[in-house]
């Protein structure tokens, strides 16, 4: 065994040269050095004496590789590697396009696709065994294959190694279902918990049950963390019309008046750092992070402030929390054999629109980032919270669903191919903090939601479009849907709750991550070391979830009761 610019061998049977691949065989990699080739070149015509350039080590590598296919009296074999240690794709040498082209019946063989299995030495032969017992997934191996486990298995150096291997092949990552008594103990007959929590267990049964079940941790670092600012900055929206209303202040004196705004933003801000709870904010990378939010919030409320006055919806509560205080009880749900789903939540904000016919309600959540409601994640029970308290309310209070919308606080980014005046950039930004969700697809409801809204263009308040025929452009209008498929949604979401509930009492703890649209849950999880889920185990698989059309959905849910 050698280097090919090392041997110099002769009368040799059969040759093996491997790693024949692209850079390796011929060498490109090799530097110039200090001198360049015009410049050895030059002091080689002054007499000077040095090593070889990068021209003469090529025709050197060329030389000494033509020795070694030539060596062979018998056999020649050739080889090289399709991928690296890390996977990449290596292509192979020139000179293996050569050889082909100079044998055209050549035959190339590959272990890669179908693997070979050969007895060789004691180490390269224990792994094919093991691979072969993979393989056979508990049915007979070759009797060839038999004779060598009989072979290893009495060898006291390889007996131990062979039976804890054989233990690895027979073990799998999927959980069992939880005994009765174990479920009984940790939730008893009634689940209390959270929208946020079914949908964490649809979107990973085992998860879930290892976050809320085994009440399991990330271990805790010794350092100061951040605030969140997401809850935050809906604190202080909440507390900016709360001051509002015990001014009695109404809103139009906010409108087009943004430094008022922030004004009363920055106020509401350092009163709030004056808190225990925010004690840690003196370094100076949190006051600017403070500064920022104040623009932020302050930016989204002239938006906020707009959509109210421009419509004839009025806040009835803000912050409003399901279990906690006498307003609104947590909403409770029947299981079977007495068993209870209790589920408390907040509410960011309640809008009521009065009218002769009806008092309309509309919910509104207020995200720290942009967010829509897709119908395909509702149906699989990912994003199930809006129209859970829309239903509770509902059931409450004499109200008709008029909308279930998110109102994104995230401050959006204008960019234009060319420059823009003030009109069009407030446009823009107005397009970007329209509100996202599903709303009733009625045409005197769409107008109360926003006044300003004309025939032919779409509103800036809320995700829906007239035509300039009057009516409701459906083709761009994909956010409405009728009264009776927001009845038909509310149905479903409860009796989806029901079943979630149901499952995680029968001690269901599949470990069945969900997929859509290739974001795999898995890539921030923090329990995927304990589970150790890989999609190249066969037993191993995700949740797909088909992406379907509002119309097809509908039916589904529908077909479903």
């Amino acid at each position: 065994m050698g280097d090919v610019d090392r041997s110099r061998s002769h009368k040799v049977k059969s040759v093996y040269i491997i790693g024949l691949n692209d850079g390796v065989y011929p060498n490109v990699n090799r530097s110039e050095g200090f001198f360049g080739d015009e410049e050895r070149e030059y002091l080689k015509e002054q007499g000077m004496e040095l090593a070889k350039g990068t021209l003469e080590n090529l025709y050197d590598d060329n030389f000494n590789i033509y020795k070694a296919f030539t060596t062979a009296e018998n056999k020649i074999h050739l080889s090289y590697c399709s991928a690296d240690a890390e996977g990449k794709t290596l292509r192979p040498s020139i000179y293996i396009s050569k050889i082909k082209k100079m044998f055209p019946k050549l035959q190339e063989k590959s272990d890669v696709i179908n693997s070979i299995y050969e007895i060789t030495n004691k180490k390269a032969t224990y792994e094919a065994l093991i691979e072969k017992i993979a393989q056979a997934k508990g049915e007979k191996i070759e009797l060839t294959w038999k004779e060598v486990y009989n072979y290893y298995i009495n060898q006291l150096e390889w007996k131990e190694k062979l039976e804890q291997d054989i233990k690895g092949i027979e073990y799998t990552n999927l959980p069992q279902n939880i005994n009765r008594e174990t479920i009984q103990r940790l939730y008893g007959n009634t689940i209390k918990t959270s929208i946020s929590k079914l949908e964490k267990y649809k979107s990973c049964p085992f998860s879930y049950f290892l976050q809320y079940g085994l009440k399991l941790r990330p271990k805790e670092e010794l350092k100061i963390q951040s605030f969140d600012t997401g809850s935050f900055m809906h604190e202080v929206i909440d507390m900016f019309f709360t001051q509002i209303r015990e001014k009695n202040e109404g809103l139009t004196i906010y409108l087009d008046d943004e430094k008022k705004i922030q004004k009363e933003v920055k106020n509401i801000v350092e009163t709030k750092l004056d808190y225990e709870k925010y004690r840690f904010m003196a370094t100076v990378k949190c006051k600017i992070l403070v500064k920022r939010l104040v623009k932020v919030v302050s930016k989204a409320l002239k938006y906020i402030i707009e959509s109210l006055v421009y419509s004839s919806f009025e806040i009835q509560g803000s912050e409003i929390e399901f279990g906690k205080g006498k307003e609104h009880k947590p909403i409770i749900l029947d299981l079977e054999n007495g068993n209870k789903v209790e589920i408390q939540g907040k509410i960011d904000r309640m809008d009521i629109a009065k009218t002769e016919d009806g008092n309309y309600i509309r919910i509104i959540d207020y995200k720290s980032s942009a967010k829509d409601i897709d119908l395909n994640k509702v149906y699989a029970g990912l994003q199930i919270q809006l129209i859970t308290y829309l239903d509770s309310i509902c059931e409450e209070q004499d109200v008709i669903p008029a909308g279930a919308m998110y109102f994104s606080l995230l401050e959006p980014m204008v960019k234009a191919n060319r420059k823009l005046n003030k009109e069009e950039i407030d446009e823009k930004l107005r397009d970007n903090y329209r509100m996202k969700g599903l709303i009733l697809a009625d045409i005197n409801v769409i107008k109360m939601q926003d006044n300003t809204i004309e025939e032919g263009k779409k509103s800036n308040i809320i995700p829906a479009k007239i035509g300039t025929n009057g009516q409701i452009d459906f083709r761009s209008t994909r956010s409405g849907i009728t009264s009776e498929q927001f009845e038909i949604l509310q149905k479903y979401i409860a009796k989806l709750i029901k079943q979630i509930g149901q499952e995680i009492l029968q001690g269901k703890i599949d470990l069945k991550p969900t997929n859509y649209k290739g974001q795999k849950p898995c890539e921030y999880c923090e329990y995927h070391s304990i589970c150790g889920f890989d999609v190249r185990n066969n037993q191993n698989k995700y949740q797909y979830i088909e992406k379907l059309s509002k119309d097809d959905i509908i039916k589904k849910i529908t077909d479903s009761f």
